[in-house]
Formats: structure tokens, sequence, C-alpha cells
């Protein structure tokens, strides 16, 4: 064990929790921000995950020490793994990524949980409620047209075929899409119990549901066919799992947040 570990990183902790056998303080404060009146840590374990990989958590750990937090790998909501990161002399280096995920970090507390906490685009709340999201919403237009209206293509008279390639691996399919840092790529929810990832731009949308059914606007869709693209690529990849990918981190430019973005190629 380590000299003292961090904080719990989401937003918020309860008041003050001991115990006669292992004390343990609990602090109310931003998660992001670390906690830097008890740095320096040996040890750092996150559960809410931030946008980038926050520098203040660097700058308050030891030389040496350890920090495991979920990192998103797209800027697109529910691309995450959980990266275990080391640190020395103050450069963050990922040793290893595994599966898995937790909620997002938000600046106040989340109250719609059928809702990603950020990078959602466009949403519906009637007459059910929907979403999307889309890696190019810089170039999208004030009003959100164009997330506007490819969430409009899926959710009405769109067209639908059954994934050929049987069950989806949901976690390895959604690494894949995120580790092609395509600029086109779009998530979005259309029921509140199913995800889907896949292309989109100001014309054309397509995307795979979790359930295996794919979405376009059209039969011909030229999303559709980059879609279908995407899908015989991670086929001939053999499906792989987030634990085989080669992980980077490279230094955001972020604003409110410095620090690093976690990025995974095969």
């Amino acid at each position: 064990m380590g000299r003292r570990s961090a904080p719990s990183s989401g937003r918020s902790a309860p008041e003050r929790v001991t115990s006669r056998r292992s004390p343990t303080r609990c602090h109310v404060a931003d998660g992001t921000a670390g906690f830097a009146e008890r740095a320096p840590y040996d040890r750092m374990v996150a559960w809410c995950t931030p946008a980038l990989l926050p520098m203040t958590r660097v700058d308050q750990i030891a030389d040496g020490g350890l920090i495991v937090t979920p990192l998103p790998i797209a800027a697109v909501p529910g691309m995450t793994v959980v990266a275990k990161v080391r640190v020395r002399g103050g450069e963050p280096v990922v040793e290893q990524v595994f599966t898995g995920g937790y909620i997002e970090a938000t600046a106040s507390p989340k109250r719609d949980l059928d809702l990603p906490g950020r990078w959602v685009d466009w949403e519906n709340q009637v007459p059910a409620p929907s979403w999307i999201s889309i890696a190019w919403r810089a170039t999208d237009d004030h009003w959100n047209t164009g997330a506007r209206t490819a969430l409009g293509r899926l959710l009405k008279d769109a067209h639908t075929e059954p994934y050929e390639g049987g069950e989806v691996n949901w976690p390895s399919w959604r690494t894949f899409a995120a580790s092609q840092a395509d600029p086109q790529l779009t998530v979005a929810g259309l029921t509140p119990d199913l995800k889907a990832i896949g292309h989109s731009t100001t014309s054309t949308v397509a995307v795979l549901q979790q359930d295996g059914t794919l979405l376009a606007d059209r039969p011909d869709s030229p999303s559709l066919a980059t879609l279908r693209s995407w899908l015989t690529s991670w086929e001939e990849a053999g499906r792989p799992a987030p634990e085989t990918y080669t992980p980077s981190l490279v230094r955001g430019s972020e604003s409110e947040m410095p620090g690093w973005s976690l990025n995974l190629s095969l």
C-alpha cells in the first residue's frame, strides 16, 4: 500500500467517515482537481470518467506512483477503457488498459441517468428520450443542424437490416470504432436501453445498435457503406479485445482541464 491514497474522484464525496481498524478521510471536493493538500500520493484510484487525464492528478502523484482511472478513447459518450498509468519524472505512461468505464465526471450532480454527461450534440425528450453525439461537432453550425438532422433521419423512416456478422461483442466493437479516430464517428441513444455507434455527415448517417440492428438514412447510404467497411475490418482483425491495443497519451488542448487524451491503436 502507498503512504496515502487520493480521495475518490467523483465531483463530491460523503462527509468524513472513519473506521477503527482502517481510518479513512473523505473530503468534499472537485475530484478532477485532485486534493493538493495531502499530496503527493503513491496511488490514485478514480471512479468517475474525466474528459481526459487531468494534469492535476499527474502533478499530485509521487514519482513512480500509479493512477488507475477510466478514460475516454474518443470525444463521444460511452467510448471508455480503464487505464493503469505510471508517472515518472512528471510524465504519465499507460502500462495497461482494461475493458470498463463509469459515469462521466460532471461539473454538477447528474440527474438524468439516461443521458450522457457530456458530448451530447442534440437530444429529444418527446415522444421518447433520444440523443446523438457527433465527433465532427466543431464543423456543425451554431444551431447543431447536422446533429439534429442526423438524429431525425435515424428516428423517422430509417432503413433497417440485421448485422450479418452475428452477435456483436460491444466492448470490442466500440473500442475498434474509437481507435479508427475517424472524424465522422457518431454515437446515438435511440432508445434508453440501446446504444448505437456509426458514421454520419451533414447529409447521411448509419449506425449499428447493440442488438445487432443496422440503421441508415437509406439503403444506398454512403455512411452505411463506410460503416460496413469498418465492421469488415473489425471482423478481419479478429474482434480484438480492448486489452490488446497499444495505448498512448497525447497532451490535450482542453482549456478548462489541461491534461492528456488517451489514444488506442492496434
